[in-house]
This record gives C-alpha cells, structure tokens and sequence, in this order.
C-alpha cells in the first residue's frame, strides 16, 4: 500500500510538473528597493523634516512583496501584490542659529546632533498590473507592466505601477523574476521567484 501511495505521488507530481507551464494561477515572492514611495512619506527628504530633524543615516528601506498571479491566456497576466518593509533610520535635533526668529527657526546642520533617536517602522503597500509578454520563448518571457496602487502610511499616496521590462525564466513549476519598475512596492527594480500553482 505504501509503496502503491508513493508511485501515486510521484505521478501526480510529474504531471504537475509538466503542465506547470500551462498553469493560469502563480505566487510571486519578490524583494527589491523602495526608495522613491518611502521619500514622498516624508523620512527621505531629510533635512528640515519635522521642524529641525532631521534623517542622517542608517537608511535600510527594503521589502518583501508576496503577489498572486493570473495568466489570461499566452500574452496577458493580471498581478495583485502587496508589501512590507522596514524602515531603519536615526532621527537627529540640530541647534538653532542664533538671533534666528523662533517662529521661522532655522537650524545649523552643520553642527553636531544635539540629540539622536533611532528608529524602525514598518511600512505597507499594494498594487495591481496588467502585463503584456511580447516576447515569449520556451524558457522564458519578457513583459512590460502597468498599473497602480498605494503605500499604506501617513500620508496614504497613490502611486503608478510602471514596468518597462521584465523576464521570467524557468520552465517548471518553479521561475525566476526580474523587473525593472518604479511603483509603490519598489523603486528601480525587484527579483524573486514564483511558483506556478
């Protein structure tokens, strides 16, 4: 009986295997750099933010995007994803120069910090796109994305999901993902993998 179940398993598997590539459903793991979404929130503009402080380093604004996939035939797929990042940076009060108006102050930065806080924040974001392989091969495609979608922190921004190019490689139940992109997950790019359901 064991051995009946383990031919059974591995049946199931290979014809899993086989038909990976023509499977309509996929998840997507991925990671990449934030950047551009995170500076509109505020920390990335650095000095001035917050009356007098100001980011001066130990800036880590990196994630983890999990995303669902749909094919809609050979050309098209719909992606939902979401992400999650931390947010590492050290917060620092500057004096004021002196005989500066105390109701428009105006801080030397040049100075040693008179204090510094060190801070980690979670943030969040989605996003939706459409994209569009025009070039598929057997063992990969290059596709071009579109869409939107909003970074989950104060303020709450909506935010174009723009992908010029990208490829996924790999054949089987298991592929890689490369995209250049800005969006609200990330920002220049992202890589990762996926599995075909």
């Amino acid at each position: 009986m064991k051995r009946i179940l383990l031919i059974i398993v591995a049946v199931l598997f290979t014809v899993g295997t086989a038909s990976a590539q023509e499977s309509r459903h996929a998840i997507e793991i991925t990671t990449g750099y934030v950047g551009i979404p995170i500076s509109l929130e505020g920390p990335g503009f650095g000095y001035g933010w917050n009356v007098g402080k100001s980011v001066i380093k130990d800036y880590y604004p990196y994630g983890i995007n999990v995303g669902y996939t749909l094919s809609l035939g050979k050309r098209w797929e719909v992606s939902a994803q979401g992400n999650v990042h931390l947010n590492m940076f050290v917060l620092a009060q500057y004096p004021m120069v002196p005989g500066c108006d105390p109701h428009d102050p105006d801080y030397d930065f040049d100075a040693d910090p008179i204090s510094t806080e060190r801070i980690k924040e979670f943030g969040y974001a989605a996003a939706i796109s459409v994209r569009y392989k025009w070039l598929v091969r057997e063992n990969f495609c290059l596709y071009s994305a579109l869409g939107g979608g909003l970074t989950f922190e104060y303020p709450e921004l909506p935010f174009p999901y723009f992908a010029p190019v990208g490829i996924k490689f790999g054949k089987g139940r298991v592929y890689g993902l490369v995209e250049a992109n800005i969006s609200p997950l990330n920002t220049f790019g992202m890589a990762g993998i996926g599995v075909r359901l």
